[in-house]
């Protein structure tokens, strides 16, 4: 009967759950970090499309935004659980807020807590755009650009922050 050495099998049952274990974190990592920039995209998407909205009053603003927020498909999120979903109208400014959470599946693994729950949020806003103001602003540019560069003039930029014309120097 001959005596074998049996290191390998002893360095495999060692180095295969750690190599194991330390895959499965990072592709759970990975589905964490998409759906994080999965939930952004969607905020950014839907805060662009309130802001160039072409809708006058606030109400039917604010109905069809929460009708677009509900509607927002949900099922492409891989390892996240959407929380909250909210938009709101402040002063010619639309911001979209957006929260989710995922469990992790290995309590001892979360770095010196030991809650399940992780949580992302993120909030994306956008001026919303006024046709008056910004059509008046490329008939100014325009003129501004087709004049002889030598010359300098004044002109006259509305500022919808203050409602105050404010002269500048050019």
């Amino acid at each position: 009967m001959r005596i074998e050495d049996a290191y390998f099998t002893v360095e495999a049952a060692l180095v295969f759950p750690t190599v194991l274990g330390t895959l499965l974190f990072v592709i759970y990592m990975l589905f964490f970090q998409y759906d994080r920039c999965l939930l952004e995209q969607d905020l950014a998407a839907a805060a662009l499309w309130g802001g160039s909205a072409q809708i006058s009053h606030m109400e039917e603003l604010e109905e069809r935004t929460h009708a677009r927020l509900g509607e927002m498909y949900q099922e492409k999120y891989v390892a996240w659980e959407l929380t909250a979903l909210e938009a709101t109208v402040e002063r010619n400014r639309f911001v979209v807020c957006g929260s989710g959470r995922v469990m992790f599946p290995f309590p001892g693994w979360n770095f010196g807590s030991f809650q399940r729950l992780w949580g992302m949020e993120a909030e994306y806003d956008c001026d919303r755009l006024s046709p008056v103001t910004f059509i008046r602003h490329c008939r100014r540019l325009a003129d501004f650009m087709n004049e002889d560069k030598g010359t300098k003039r004044k002109v006259n930029f509305y500022d919808d922050s203050d409602r105050v014309y404010k002269e500048r120097q050019l």
